[in-house]
């Protein structure tokens, strides 16, 4: 090819080169990217379908799980105890499946002397503001809750505002709410799925994740056509500047009627 033998040919099947390299690169990180999330997804999913066990099962007294721990989260639990009547708190800032409202705390004493953090349910509201949201009371007397287990969102601290009424956090460190609670904490805290005696009609139960595999294997597919583009497009010019020659030869060759 005539163009491997320009400076500018030697250029642009660099560029090419580079570009479809790093194209594939690209998509393969992202098909990656892609795996990982199913592996997640059927992990919580498995997680989500199984039977719910008591909570020290999984989690024994005076034990937290790390962060991401799969074998944990999501699993479904069983606690017996009684809510704190003067611990009450409200998560904010995190909408469910895109309407705002509050997160209704509460801080469930255990049997066995250990406290959680209880995700009681969530209160829409009609705008952003949830400033103004009235969260019903705790249910009062001995209570048996299966929720889902939810890790510490440990390291961001509570992001805690004591003027409101009440308290409102936003997020759940575990660690940085222990102050709130005069029994030690569970590394854990829950969100209810069922609860008896039932919970107040105005809290509505978090609903279960959704999964999705999300758009990593769309983008995979994307990189591996802009590689494919690159060299297809690299051919192209090489072809054309071959083609050239040949056609500037053509024209500059007079006919035989011409000499004649």
């Amino acid at each position: 090819m005539g163009l491997l033998r320009t400076r500018r040919g030697i250029s642009l099947l660099s560029f090419a080169t580079v570009m479809a390299v790093a194209c594939v690169l690209l998509g393969l990180w992202q098909l990656d990217r892609y795996q990982q999330r199913g592996e997640r997804n059927e992990a919580v999913r498995s997680a989500l379908g199984s039977e719910a066990v008591p909570l020290d099962s999984l989690v024994p007294p005076g034990t937290a799980p790390e962060q991401g721990s799969s074998e944990v989260e999501w699993r479904r639990v069983v606690v017996r105890g009684s809510f704190d009547p003067q611990v009450e708190l409200a998560l904010r800032l995190r909408p469910v499946q895109g309407q705002s409202g509050v997160h209704a705390f509460g801080l469930l004493v255990l049997e066995d002397g250990r406290a959680v953090l209880v995700d009681r349910g969530f209160v829409p509201t009609t705008s952003r503001s949830t400033d103004s949201v009235d969260l019903p009371a705790a249910t009062s007397g001995p209570v048996e809750i299966v929720g889902r287990v939810r890790l510490s969102e440990g390291g961001r601290g509570a992001g805690l505002d004591s003027d409101s009424d009440p308290p409102s956090i936003r997020f759940v460190d575990v660690a940085d709410l222990q102050s709130f609670s005069s029994a030690p904490l569970t590394g854990v805290w829950l969100e209810r799925v069922e609860q008896v005696p039932a919970e107040d009609s105005s809290l509505t139960a978090v609903p279960a994740p959704q999964l999705s595999s999300g758009t990593s294997l769309i983008y995979a597919v994307q990189w591996f056509l802009f590689g494919v583009i690159a060299v297809v497009g690299f051919v192209l010019l090489a072809r054309r500047d071959a083609a050239q020659p040949a056609a500037e030869t053509d024209v500059r060759e007079p006919s035989s009627d011409q000499l004649a």
